[in-house]
């Protein structure tokens, strides 16, 4: 009900936002698209939404060619609009349809409109035939105008407009180019557009040329006017494509800009073609590099921004005054001051423009440096999950922030706060000093911890890895419905050294269709650190995404964790620290933790050890809808790496996705094939996120 409540709220406050404009408005494609359009007319037009507004001939003309076009790139290409003036006690009816023309004296004032839309017939892709390419697969040809991905693909997804027609020729035309095929040529274009039904019969005949390799390259550099031609016989069948040749300009424009020319430029020419008997031609060309005006750096400053200590904005710039002005230097210092996190944009300039002495000089857009963000979520467990987060970026002008994250389910709370430095002392690293209070029901104990920690990361940025270091103190107390038929420290302060790495490379975190993560996090605790326990606890795992085909994709999980100690685990594992597995996104046959080792009364004690494997095969069936099978796999032990107490438990299921700008909406429903005697049949789930 909560969340129903808090749905509604942010609905009412949208439709406030997009509310007309007192004296225009537009009706006939539902309330939320007309609500759309209300907001495009006063930005389009840069008026104040709300507002009444002078509406003169030459205002109501544009907005109703504006709508015009706005249907149309929708993919409705015959609209028409009608538009209903009242002025005074005087009422005037005007249409406008098919191709724009204008329809109001040029001296006509409304005190009041409504444009009516009637957008006539969607239009979209029904067949595209593509002749004379044999370099593409027939499919991936289709799939530069027809969207793939899912088992059907509806009108919405094959929207068909003039403008992404000539878009989406020129991606094949760059793609053959790509393939080096430079003079590729659209040669018959034919378009069949049904005004009925909407259906759009494309036939494409294409003449793709000769292939072009690269031949013979000479390079002339231009210094202080002087020439110097350098021939630089390049390897044979390295293919002459757009990218190739960019990277050829990129090489030596950088060359002259380490070297304190920064208004080097560089040309290409063709030379001459030869062509073979295999059809294929050798393209010579020759790159010219005019270095222009050696130029020394002057001086470096900064705009936008009085706010930020100028200590720590110089510190992001490590270039030398009096010394060349090293472009490469200076784009490198952008990156690092966009790298604080205080900055919406970061611009560069010099001072003056021109001469062989110039000021750096770094237009600063400070981003919003206070804000509240609503939270939202929902598990199957916990149910709905509200919070909120409160961001502080910059305070007192260091570049530092701060967050408070509290958040309230039906089964946990949580505090956060957390106060960062970026680079600090000015190497690489960030900071931070962490404390944090969690309260949350499980199945058969409540935990509480209570921690403080400080740490530093950083981000690899060539590698793309990420490393983490930190040292944390916690007290870790576990409510027990029943001690006796398992001795473990439910009381415990935990001191700890905590080392992580992760490295990904999926496509997409929340809804990976591809590539693939690796993550390893080691922590010791030990009294010796503070706390009054001993253990080392490991846990590591990866997950690995591919597709079958257009539609079908795979992913697979496996994750492994253990406990050890070298002392009596019962006193220096904390209950809090045992593995806990089972819920929506580990084994979906159980409920939060319902997979974990039992003892002799039912009761869940988790595990000092466990692998856990999951697998997913999923279909698309339209763009954002999905099926789902899946498969998860759980061997774990209570006691020791497996020494004994061992439980094997899998859970097979269907489940059904919808992919939303937060993660897939998923209901998932898991059957346990070899349950324990205290182990449901089945679990259904609702969730948001993707599991694993």
């Amino acid at each position: 009900m909560r969340r129903l409540v808090y749905i509604v709220a942010v609905a009412i406050a949208a439709c406030a936002v997009l509310h007309a404009q007192s004296n225009l408005e537009v009706q006939g494609l539902g309330y939320f698209k007309d609500r759309s359009l209300d907001a495009r007319l006063a930005f389009l037009h840069n008026v104040d939404a709300k507002a009444a507004i002078h509406l003169d001939a030459a205002l109501l003309e544009d907005s109703a060619f504006l709508l015009l076009e706005q249907m149309k790139r929708k993919g409705y290409l015959e609209p028409a609009l009608e538009g209903y003036f009242t002025g005074g006690d005087k009422e005037r009816r005007v249409r406008w349809e098919g191709k724009y023309s204008i329809q109001l004296e040029v001296d006509f004032v409304a005190d009041a409109a409504l444009f009516k839309v009637t957008p006539g017939v969607l239009s979209y892709y029904d067949t595209v035939s593509i002749i004379g390419v044999d370099v593409i697969d027939s499919k991936k040809l289709e799939r530069f105008f027809i969207p793939g991905g899912a088992l059907f693909s509806g009108k919405q997804a094959r929207v068909f407009t003039y403008e992404n027609f000539e878009r989406r020729e020129g991606r094949l035309l760059r793609a053959l180019e790509d393939r080096g095929y430079r003079s590729a040529q659209i040669a018959v274009r034919k378009v069949d557009v049904d005004r009925v039904s909407g259906a759009v019969q494309v036939r494409l005949e294409v003449e793709l040329g000769p292939l072009f390799k690269v031949g013979p390259v000479e390079r002339v550099l231009i210094r202080d006017g002087v020439e110097d031609e350098v021939q630089v016989d390049m390897q044979k069948d390295v293919l002459l494509t757009r990218t190739w040749e960019q990277a050829q300009r990129a090489e030596l424009r950088n060359e002259a800009y380490r070297a304190g020319y920064p208004d080097a430029k560089v040309t290409s020419k063709v030379v001459s073609d030869i062509n073979s008997s295999e059809g294929v031609t050798y393209r010579n060309l020759c790159f010219k590099v005019d270095y222009g005006q050696a130029v020394n750096l002057a001086g470096i400053d900064f705009t936008g921004d009085e706010e930020t200590r100028r200590s720590i904005l110089t510190r992001q710039v490590d270039m030398e005054v009096g010394k060349p002005l090293d472009l490469i230097d200076a784009s490198a210092a952008r990156r690092k001051l966009m790298s604080l996190g205080i900055y919406q944009e970061v611009g560069m300039g010099f001072e003056p423009r021109v001469g062989d002495a110039r000021k750096l000089v770094y237009a600063l857009t400070p981003s919003q440096h206070k804000e509240l963000k609503l939270l939202g979520g929902w598990g199957s467990y916990e149910l709905a999950r509200l919070g909120f987060q409160w961001e502080h970026l910059n305070p007192g002008g260091r570049a530092h922030r701060y967050e408070f994250e509290a958040k309230q389910s039906f089964k946990s709370t949580l505090g956060d706060v957390t106060y960062s430095i970026p680079q600090f002392m000015g190497s690489g690293l960030t900071a931070y000093l962490n404390a944090e209070y969690s309260f949350r029901e499980e199945l058969s104990f409540d935990r509480t911890t209570q921690k403080v920690a400080a740490g530093t990361s950083i981000q690899l940025p060539k590698s793309g890895v990420r490393l983490a270091l930190e040292y944390g103190l916690s007290k870790e107390d576990a409510d027990r419905d029943n001690t006796a038929n398992f001795d473990s420290t439910e009381d415990a302060t935990v001191a700890s050294l905590t080392f992580k790495a992760s490295f990904d490379r999926r496509d997409d975190f929340l809804a990976p269709t591809s590539g693939y993560s690796v993550f390893a996090t080691f922590k010791t605790a030990s009294q010796w650190l503070g706390g009054n326990v001993d253990f080392q606890k490991l846990e590591c795992g990866g997950t690995y995404h591919f597709s079958l085909t257009e539609s079908t994709i795979v992913h697979g999980g496996l994750r492994l964790g253990a406990i050890v100690s070298s002392g009596a685990a019962a006193d220096n594992i904390p209950f809090n620290e045992r593995y806990f597995i089972g819920g929506e996104n580990t084994v979906r046959g159980y409920v939060e933790g319902g997979a974990s080792p039992l003892d002799t009364n039912g009761d869940e004690i988790g595990a000092e050890s466990y692998v856990l494997g999951n697998f997913e095969l999923e279909q698309r069936v339209f763009a954002r809808f999905s099926l789902v099978l899946f498969v998860d796999t759980l061997s774990s032990s209570r006691s020791g790496f497996f020494n004994d107490g061992s439980d094997f438990l899998y859970s097979v299921g269907l489940g059904l996705r919808y992919n939303t700008v937060v993660g897939p909406l998923r209901l998932e429903y898991a059957h346990n094939p070899e349950p324990r005697p205290e182990d449901p049949s089945g679990t259904l789930h609702f969730s948001i996120g993707f599991p694993f």
